[in-house]
C-alpha cells in the first residue's frame, strides 16, 4: 500500500507547484519543490522544476545546476533541454551553444514550443533572419496567442531594420500580455527609431501609470523627451531611473546627455564618468558622449582626445569615410599632400574650416572635400587648395588615391585648436565673399546708409520635432522685424512661397527678399548677401555660422551645442557672435522678447562704419 501511494504523494505535490508557479507565486512553489525533492532526490520532474523556479526567481546559475541534474536523471524530456536553453538564454550564451541544445530538445520533440522559440532568438542573434522569421511565423500560425513569438518576431524585425513592421507585432504583445512592461518597451523603442513621437507619448504615458516604479519605463520616456528636446522632463524621468539602477550605464548615459542639454555641465559631466566606469571597455557611444561632456566643461584636451569616438558610435548621425591612406597625426607634410573631408553638416563643416589657413600653410597640398556647393564656396575662398566633390564608392570608400594622408576637418582641432587660448589668437576671418556682389545687393536697399541692414533666418530645412522645438515659425519671427526701424533680409534659405508673403504682408516695406539669389545652393550669394548686414539674427542654423566665418556680429539662439560653446557663453569660434538658448520649458516664441531686447542693446550705437569697411566702402 504504502509502495503505491508515495509516487502519488510527489505527483500531488508537484502538481500542486506547477499551479503555484502557473500563478506567479514561484517561492511557494519553490518550497513544494525541495521538499519533494529531498523525498526523491531522483525524480527528474522535481529536480527540473525546482531548476526552473530558480529561473523564475533570477537565479539563472543555481537554475542551470538543477535543469543539468534532472537531465543528467533523465536525458530524454524535451522540456528539459527546452528550459535549459532559456537558463542558458539569461545567462547571455553564445547563439551556436543555444542552437545547439534546442536542436537537442526538438530531436525529442519537433513541436516544442519554448525550443523553437528560443532557437528563432538564437537565429536573430547570428542575423539568421529568414529562418529565424519562419520559426516564428510558425509559432503564431499555431497559437494566434503567443505572446513570446510576437514579441520575439518584433525583435527579429528590429535587428533587420524593420521597425515600421516592429511596431505592430509589439503592440499584438501588449494586446496579449499587458501587464508586461518588456512589451510596453520593446514597442517605444520601436517608435523611437521611427521618429514616431507622439503616439510613443500616449503609450509611454500608460505605461508610466501601469509601472509607476519601473525604471526602465522611466528610462525610456527620458530617451523619448530627450528626443523631443523637452529636457525639463527628460531629466526627472532620467534622474529617477538612474537613481533606480545607479550601475547600469545605459541609464547614466541618458541622465547624462539630458542634463547636458539642460545646461545642467558639471553633474552631466559627474554621470558620464560613472558610465564610463560601469560600461564595458572601449565603449564607443560613452566616450562620444563623455567627450561632449568634457567639450561642455571648457576641457578640450579631454574633450578632443575622445573627439573621434562619434566615428564608432552606431547612433551618431554622421559620415564615416574608410582609406587606405594613414591619418595625418601632426607630423611634417610639407612634401606631402592631404585630404580634408567633412562627417557632418555644413554648419559644422564652415566652423572647421576656420582652422584651414593654418593647414595650407603647413602641407605641400590640401584637397578639400566636401559637397559640391560647400567646394565651390571652399575654392573660392582658399584658392591654394583643391576643393572638390567628395569622392567615395557607396560605401563611403575612397575612390581617389591622389593624396598621401587624410584627415577629418573637425578632427584639426587637436592640431590647431587645443586650448581656449589658441582660439583667442586664431585668424578671423579667414573666409572671403564677393565684395562687388555685396555691395551690388546693399544698393538695393533703400536707406541703407541709415538704417541698420539686419540679416535673418528663424528655422532650418529640417523640421523633426527634437530641433523644431528652438526655432521660430514666419509669424514667431514678426516681433523682430517690427521691433525697431531698420532694414529686414530675408537669409532664410528653403523658405516656402507663403512665409515670405506672410513677413511682406506684416512688415512691408521693412522686409526684403532677394529673389535671385539661391541661398541654399549657391553660398557665394548667401556669402555676399550675409557680408552686406550689419547685423544677423539666426537660428541655430549654417545661417548663423555663414554671419560667424565672415565676422558679421550676431545673435544665434538654439540649444547647448558643446562642440561650438565649449563651456563659454558665447562660441569661441565666432568672436562676433552672441549664443543665446531660448526657454527649456516654453516654446521658442515666447523668448523672441529677450532677442528682440540683446538686439537693441547691440544696436543701440549703430553706425554702418563696421559694415562699409567690410565692404572697402
Amino acid at each position: 500500500m504504502a509502495t503505491q501511494t508515495a509516487p502519488n504523494t510527489i505527483r500531488d505535490r508537484l502538481l500542486k507547484g506547477i499551479a503555484l508557479q502557473q500563478a506567479g507565486e514561484f517561492e511557494k512553489a519553490q518550497r513544494i519543490y525541495k521538499q519533494a525533492v529531498k523525498k526523491a532526490p531522483n525524480n527528474a520532474d522535481a529536480v527540473h522544476l525546482l531548476g526552473v523556479t530558480y529561473r523564475q526567481l533570477g537565479y539563472p546559475k543555481r537554475a542551470l545546476e538543477y535543469i543539468k541534474k534532472a537531465i543528467t536523471i533523465d536525458p530524454n524530456q524535451s522540456p528539459f533541454y527546452a528550459n535549459l536553453a532559456r537558463t542558458m538564454l539569461d545567462l547571455g550564451t553564445d547563439p551556436d551553444s543555444l542552437l545547439a541544445v534546442c536542436n537537442k530538445a526538438l530531436s525529442l520533440n519537433p513541436r516544442e514550443r519554448e525550443a523553437l522559440n528560443i532557437k528563432g532568438i538564437a537565429l536573430t542573434q547570428k542575423k539568421e533572419f529568414e529562418e529565424a522569421e519562419m520559426i516564428f511565423q510558425s509559432l503564431i500560425v499555431e497559437d494566434p496567442d503567443n505572446k513570446d513569438a510576437y514579441r520575439n518576431f518584433g525583435t527579429l524585425l528590429m535587428d533587420a531594420n524593420r521597425a515600421n513592421h516592429a511596431v505592430n507585432f509589439f503592440i499584438k504583445a501588449v494586446m496579449l500580455e499587458p501587464d508586461n512592461p518588456e512589451n510596453y518597451l520593446l514597442r517605444a523603442r520601436a517608435r523611437l527609431k521611427l521618429k514616431q513621437y507622439e503616439p510613443s507619448q500616449y503609450e509611454l504615458t500608460e505605461a508610466l501609470e501601469r509601472f509607476p516604479e519601473n525604471a526602465d519605463v522611466k528610462h525610456e520616456a527620458a530617451r523619448l523627451l530627450f528626443s523631443m528636446n523637452e529636457s525639463n522632463l527628460a531629466v526627472f524621468y532620467s534622474k529617477q531611473a538612474h537613481e533606480a539602477d545607479p550601475s547600469d550605464y545605459h541609464k547614466c548615459v541618458t541622465h547624462g546627455v539630458n542634463l547636458l542639454m539642460h545646461g545642467d555641465h558639471k553633474e552631466a559631466l559627474q554621470v558620464m564618468k560613472k558610465a564610463k566606469k560601469h560600461a564595458p571597455p572601449n565603449n564607443r557611444t560613452v566616450d562620444w558622449n563623455l567627450a561632449l561632456a568634457y567639450l561642455a566643461n571648457g576641457d578640450l584636451k579631454n574633450g578632443w582626445e575622445l573627439h573621434t569616438a562619434r566615428f564608432e558610435d552606431p547612433s551618431a548621425q554622421i559620415l564615416r569615410r574608410t582609406f587606405e591612406v594613414p591619418e595625418w597625426q601632426g607630423e611634417d607634410i610639407s612634401d606631402k599632400t592631404i585630404l580634408v573631408w567633412a562627417d557632418q553638416g555644413l554648419g559644422d563643416a564652415l566652423k572647421a574650416g576656420t582652422m584651414l589657413p593654418e593647414l595650407i600653410e603647413l602641407a605641400g597640398k590640401v584637397i578639400i572635400e566636401l559637397s559640391e556647393k560647400g567646394a565651390k564656396y571652399t575654392q573660392y575662398c582658399f584658392p591654394e587648395a583643391v576643393s572638390r566633390l567628395a569622392r567615395m564608392d557607396e560605401n563611403n570608400f575612397q575612390t581617389s588615391f591622389d593624396y598621401d594622408l587624410h584627415v577629418n576637418i573637425g578632427e584639426l582641432v587637436k592640431h590647431f585648436r587645443p586650448t581656449l587660448e589658441s582660439f583667442k589668437t586664431a585668424p578671423c576671418p579667414v573666409y572671403s565673399f564677393e565684395r562687388d556682389r555685396a555691395v551690388e545687393y546693399l544698393k538695393r536697399l533703400k536707406g541703407y546708409q541709415d538704417k541698420p541692414v539686419i540679416g535673418f533666418s528663424w528655422r532650418s530645412k529640417n523640421l523633426a520635432v527634437n530641433r523644431a522645438r528652438y526655432y521660430l515659425s514666419a509669424p514667431g519671427v514678426t516681433p523682430i522685424l517690427k521691433s525697431r526701424d531698420a532694414i529686414f533680409v530675408n537669409l532664410q534659405y528653403a523658405a516656402l512661397d507663403k512665409e515670405l508673403n506672410y513677413l511682406k504682408d506684416q512688415a512691408g516695406d521693412h522686409f526684403h527678399n532677394f529673389d535671385d539669389v539661391d541661398l541654399f545652393d549657391d553660398l557665394l550669394g548667401a556669402a555676399a548677401l550675409t557680408a552686406a548686414c550689419d547685423f544677423v539674427v539666426s537660428a541655430n542654423t549654417s545661417v548663423a555660422d555663414m554671419a560667424g566665418i565672415l565676422d558679421v556680429p550676431a545673435i544665434r539662439f538654439g540649444q547647448q551645442e558643446p562642440p561650438l560653446l565649449l563651456g563659454q557663453k558665447n562660441p569661441p569660434w565666432y568672436p562676433s557672435m552672441t549664443y543665446m538658448h531660448p526657454y527649456t520649458d516654453k516654446a521658442c516664441v515666447e523668448f523672441v522678447p529677450e532677442i528682440i531686447k540683446e538686439m537693441d542693446r547691440q544696436l543701440e550705437n549703430w553706425t554702418p562704419e563696421r559694415r562699409n569697411k567690410r565692404l572697402g566702402l
